[in-house]
């Protein structure tokens, strides 16, 4: 279980106890692929706002047209589409960026990234950026000046006509890729220009977008709170966070407001928004912990300029993320100058209802990333926004239970994560990182920092008496800590070698030496899965079965011999080695291995910790099907049970539940009677699980059924055909 924590720290730089001290860009790495590698290509692509309203298309095409990269075909020899396989053909559309859809597009790519798309060539899309770019200008060209539709069905017209496939591999490629859903809680306020510059008929507008956003929100005490505040020559709180927690009260609510007429203070109701409802003292004020989103419906035409932007800025620095709507004779001018970055998904206008679902794509998003102030008493589940993070006698202390911090930093990128940092840290059980300031940088410059929090598998866990996953990132006193080096009783400075050899850190250069990657495609359909560690004879490279390596090892005072491929054997194929353990280096760094417990044999011969299937059994697990990320497997001898593969194609055989069998189509244990129903009929049928309601079945194109999750907390609901919130859950009938 991983957890995601963005955080930006306005400090002079930044020091943390271990650090790979290397920087990393996975986006211009040919051949780079993953989830986290299309994450960080589709952010820079919409905040550098080049495509900002592409409605998570991007980001489901590359998972519909090649999973991530993680197709074998991806990178296949003499094909240079990248992930998101864009033919050489669709490439030559956009390479001379002659067409007036695309002319801007290009002039933002030179800006934002130094690449004059025209020297471009085909071959640089095996290199991730470069080919989210060119699915980008491709798909804008598709588009012809049209906006991007936000439901996934019309999406899935624009992809068919793109790639010249079939719109179901879309809808049923999405909906294994989990939408924009944060149960984090968040507080929106509305900000609505009543003033007389704005029409009646503007001002109606404004409510009924107002009440459409909050009908798709999750309204509760818990979750999602709103709030309203009106202006004109003066300003009023219509009603704060504590007054409504039902969804219907609320619209209706809203729908009442009075029109007042008169000046545009807007900066009153920037400033009321600000003092009343944003800050954390105030008994109606927002919750301290939640996310905080402000959306200001305006025609921005205020009194005053200066104090607007000014009351805008003073808003920001509160943590909340502000939308800037317009309406009616707008000022684009002061939309941009008051609404948070980056403008182009932050500033909307309202002709007409078509935008609110880019404008609530966007709000979703807030709620993921938005600000929450860490102060002293106040942990950090959320952002530390500039202004909240550490003085020159604070620090800011990163601390996990039974789990690891993954902490992620860049100074020039907001979003920094597993593709793209300049420092990677990391915080164990027992060992937190701290970041403090030093006077490298400019004060005040912005560092940005990413925490993935990852849960101690259960076995792990178990061994070392953990029971309670927990994260918390807070600012603490700064620590002020010396380390004296002497030879001969005469002080010197400290050597790397001082720090190393007294066992103070471990040499973090270990993992970071050169090596070629031994686990290749022929290597795996060959079984063999150790090699030999060209550095440390007590180590050994131990390949995954998608040719991922890792440093693993030996047990302390055991070597790795070459021969039989074990840690302190000497007759090949002996059994019984010794497995490794996986080892990071660094001060606490990063780095990470996973060898296999006492008691495996040896690649090339020997006994294994794990019986072969039973009657001989072909083990399902090969390279290529786990490559493809097929780890569960039909066992045709008995249909209540399964096999399950590891990472090292190991193949277990597990047993159903009681009273169930395993199906391959929905890849899980269901009770009998749930598999001969659903009865698929035609492609993209919807239908109940009745032994699971968090669960539902879609209808493939060669009508199969293919088993959904909703996301957590929703239940499926038939008469919407579509996942949705019950106060109490509906009751199975199997």
């Amino acid at each position: 279980m991983k957890t995601p924590l963005f955080l930006v720290a306005a400090m002079a730089a930044m020091m943390v106890t271990s650090s790979n001290g290397k920087g990393v860009d996975n986006t211009v790495e040919e051949g780079a692929r993953g989830a986290a590698v299309v994450d960080a290509v589709v952010d820079r692509i919409r905040s550098r706002c080049i495509f900002s309203d592409d409605r998570l298309f991007l980001r489901r095409a590359a998972y519909v047209t090649s999973r991530d990269g993680a197709n074998t075909a991806t990178y296949q020899q003499g094909y240079n589409g990248g992930i998101w396989q864009i033919d050489e053909t669709m490439f030559d559309a956009t390479r001379h960026c002659d067409a007036s859809l695309i002319s801007s597009a290009c002039s933002k790519i030179n800006t934002e990234f130094s690449i004059f798309w025209p020297s471009v060539t085909w071959s640089d899309l095996r290199k991730p950026l470069y080919s989210g770019l060119a699915a980008a200008l491709y798909t804008l060209i598709q588009l012809n000046g049209k906006d991007m539709p936000g439901d996934i069905t019309e999406q899935a017209k624009v992809w068919a006509t793109m790639y010249g496939g079939q719109a179901e591999t879309f809808t049923n490629g999405t909906s294994q890729l989990s939408a924009i859903y944060c149960q984090d809680e968040m507080d929106l306020a509305f900000i609505l220009d009543s003033s007389g510059s704005v029409s009646r008929s503007d001002f109606l507008l404004m409510l009924r977008f107002a009440a459409d956003i909050v009908d798709v929100m999750d309204v509760s005490n818990d979750v999602v709170r709103v709030a309203d505040i009106v202006y004109a020559s003066s300003v009023r709180v219509e009603f704060d966070f504590n007054d409504y927690t039902s969804k219907d009260d609320l619209r209706k609510r809203i729908l009442a407001t009075y029109y007042l007429g008169g000046g545009t203070a807007t900066s009153l109701g920037l400033n009321k928004a600000s003092e009343i409802l944003f800050s954390t003292s105030s008994s109606v004020g927002a919750r301290s912990d939640a996310k905080k989103v402000a959306v200001l419906v305006t025609d921005g035409r205020s009194n005053s300029f200066s104090q607007t932007v000014a009351a805008s800025t003073a808003l920001k620095k509160r943590g909340a993320t502000v939308f800037a709507i317009g309406v009616g004779n707008y000022n684009l001018k002061e939309l941009q100058d008051v609404a948070s970055d980056p403008i182009c998904s932050r500033v909307f206008t309202l002709p007409h209802f078509s935008v609110i679902q880019s404008i609530l794509t966007e709000i979703q998003t807030s709620a993921c990333e938005a600000s929450i102030v860490v102060t002293p008493d106040k942990p950090a589940t959320g952002e530390i926004p500039p202004g909240g993070g550490s003085s020159n006698t604070e620090s800011t202390e990163a601390n996990v239970t039974c789990g690891i911090l993954d902490i992620y930093v860049s100074t020039t990128d907001p979003k920094p994560g597993p593709a793209v940092y300049e420092n990677k840290y990391q915080a164990t059980d027992g060992s937190p990182a701290f970041l403090t300031v030093t006077d490298t940088l400019p004060k005040g410059t912005p560092v940005y920092i990413t925490v993935v929090g990852t849960r101690l598998p259960e076995s792990v866990a178990q061994l070392k008496n953990c029971t309670d996953y927990d994260w918390t990132v807070g600012v603490v006193p700064k620590r002020n800590v010396t380390v004296t080096c002497a030879e001969n009783g005469v002080p010197r400075p400290c050597t790397k070698d001082d720090v190393i050899k007294e066992g103070l850190c471990d040499a973090e250069e270990e993992v970071e030496k050169p090596f070629d990657n031994p686990c290749t495609e022929e290597s795996l359909a060959n079984g063999i899965m150790r090699h030999p560690y060209p550095y440390d004879s007590t180590k050994f490279l131990q390949c995954d079965m998608r040719g991922n390596v890792y440093v693993t090892s030996c047990p302390k005072g055991v070597v790795f011999n070459t021969e039989t491929l074990e840690c302190g054997f000497t007759a090949p194929g002996g059994g019984g080695g010794s497995g490794g353990s996986g080892s990071g280096s660094g001060c606490g760094g990063s780095g990470s291995g996973s060898g296999d417990s006492g008691g495996s044999g040896g690649s090339s011969g020997g006994s294994s910790n794990v019986p072969p299937l039973p009657g001989g059994y072909a083990n399902p697990c090969t390279a290529q099907a786990l490559q493809s990320g097929d780890y569960y497997h039909a066992y045709t001898l008995d249909k209540t049970k399964f096999i399950k593969c590891d990472g090292w194609g190991r193949a277990f055989l597990v047993s159903c539940a009681p009273n169930t069998e395993w199906s391959q189509i929905t890849q899980s244990c269901i009770h009998s009677a749930a598999t001969t129903t659903p009865t698929c009929t035609s492609a993209g049928e919807y239908h109940a699980n009745p032994c699971d309601h968090t669960t539902y079945f879609v209808c493939d194109a060669d009508l199969n059924q293919l088993k959904m999750p909703c996301p957590l907390g929703l239940y499926y609901n038939p008469s919407r055909k579509a996942c949705d919130f019950f106060d109490t859950p509906p009751a199975t009938t199997c």
